[in-house]
């Protein structure tokens, strides 16, 4: 709109010196979509027997940098979560591998993307498979 402005006045008073404005936007950092590698069943990522990894893959606008939480079901469970990675480079997508191990599984997997001064989150749900 400032834009806009310079030039109508520009346009109205041809010899008149119009000052340049400078506009800027801020992008805030976004979350489009969250998986994994896993079969997923209803709201809930399977983590099938044997398998002791899994990627996650997000798709994120304006972000510098992805945190992956792990955090256990229930409720007030936020102070009990454990940073299990994150990725500074988008440039490949943003993605973790994380080696779990024989753990056993019924928990969130939360997604921080943070940007110049702004975070989205997101969330899924992960559980491991019983016979």
């Amino acid at each position: 709109m400032l834009v806009l402005s310079s030039i109508i006045l520009a346009l109205i008073f041809p010899n008149k010196v119009v000052p340049d404005q400078i506009v800027t936007f801020q992008k805030h950092a976004e979350i489009l979509h969250v998986s994994t590698d896993l079969p997923k069943i209803g709201n809930w990522w399977r983590v099938p027997k044997g398998v002791d990894e899994m990627t996650i893959f997000v798709k994120a606008n304006n972000t510098e940098t992805v945190l992956f939480w792990l955090i256990p079901t229930g409720t007030q469970t936020w102070g009990q979560r454990e940073l299990i990675g994150y990725d500074k480079d988008g440039s490949d997508g943003w993605t973790l591998t994380w080696k779990f191990g024989n753990r056993v599984l019924h928990d969130h997997i939360h997604v921080q993307a943070l940007g110049d001064q702004t975070l989205s989150n997101s969330s899924i749900n992960i559980t491991t498979s019983f016979p």
